[in-house]
């Protein structure tokens, strides 16, 4: 499972960046992951990307996936994260997510990557 865990961490780190928000040396982040698990998470990254700073936007998966619809043709996120893969079938469909395979994507189980190729959801727990 750790294994798994840093696969993921690998994702966070290049899934659905802009270009702008590298520029800026900033990630806006939007994320159902529980308050509590952030601040690790965020530190793990920090330590790999110290020049990077996470601007965490934090709902339940119901809400941020409404405004991330309300938001498709201004989005305002770089990174989708701790979503249910079922709330990321809608805005796939929509042509919305960018498509990325995470070094070591390989190595996870079926459950916990998108069965496309490249994926656009690799996940973190099931």
């Amino acid at each position: 499972m750790h294994q798994q865990k840093s696969v993921v961490l690998a994702a966070f780190a290049a899934t659905l960046m802009s270009t702008a928000a590298l520029a800026e040396n900033q990630l806006t982040v939007y994320t159902a992951i529980e308050a509590e698990d952030l601040k690790r998470y965020a530190e793990t990254f920090n330590q790999d990307h110290p020049d990077i700073k996470l601007n965490f936007v934090r709902d339940s998966t119901g809400v941020i996936t409404a405004k991330l619809l309300a938001e498709k043709d201004n989005p305002q996120a770089d990174v989708l994260w701790g979503l249910a893969a079922t709330s990321l079938l809608v805005p796939k469909a929509e042509g919305m997510l960018e498509p990325y395979a995470p070094k070591g994507a390989e190595l996870l189980k079926p459950k916990f990557i998108d069965k496309d190729t490249p994926p656009s959801w690799v996940g973190m727990d099931a």
